[in-house]
């Protein structure tokens, strides 16, 4: 039995240190908003460089090993968020846009059933073609760097928590 289904890719978490957690993704910035002469809002982005922030929050009864978790360290997460991608009427396949935590893949249509999917090398294949949208979930691994951590004790609560800031490499 495991706690969580967070995964750092460094020493582990100990027991009781795990459970409880939280993901936050959002996408760092990369362009910036600008006003047109006419006063539209624009946004001029660079459209190769598509990256995450993370913040984990854990509250359990220990803190995780920080050996390996310094700033500035690289870190492999294995997430707890879930991404979608969407399969188009009349495709088979797609690539994920990132790497897949092993077993977490699901694949379901516009009523949520189940559809029958291959994966290999992070390329989903359906076993046959639908008219429909089709929903592809799974859990990614993200190449991190670890901008900040924090760790808190609640002495008498018998407690304590720990947060991780990343952004991803």
């Amino acid at each position: 039995m495991h706690e969580t289904d967070l995964i750092l890719g460094v020493a582990g978490l100990p027991p009781e240190s795990a459970r409880n957690c939280r993901q936050e993704l959002s996408p760092i910035p990369n362009g910036e908003f600008k006003k047109s002469i006419n006063g539209d809002l624009l946004f001029l982005e660079t459209n190769e460089r598509k990256r995450y922030r993370s913040v984990i929050h854990c509250k359990d009864t220990n803190s995780p090993i920080i050996e390996g978790i310094w700033v500035g360290a690289q870190l492999l997460v294995g997430c707890i968020q879930s991404l979608w991608q969407v399969i188009n009427p009349g495709e088979r396949k797609i690539s994920l846009i990132r790497p897949a935590v092993s077993g977490s893949v699901s694949v379901i249509n516009s009523v949520g059933d189940s559809v029958r999917f291959s994966l290999k090398d992070d390329e989903v294949e359906l076993s046959r073609t639908y008219e429909e949208k089709i929903f592809v979930c799974f859990r990614p691994w993200l190449t991190m760097r670890v901008m900040d951590f924090l760790l808190e004790t609640d002495e008498w609560g018998m407690s304590g928590s720990w947060k991780l800031f990343l952004e991803e490499i």
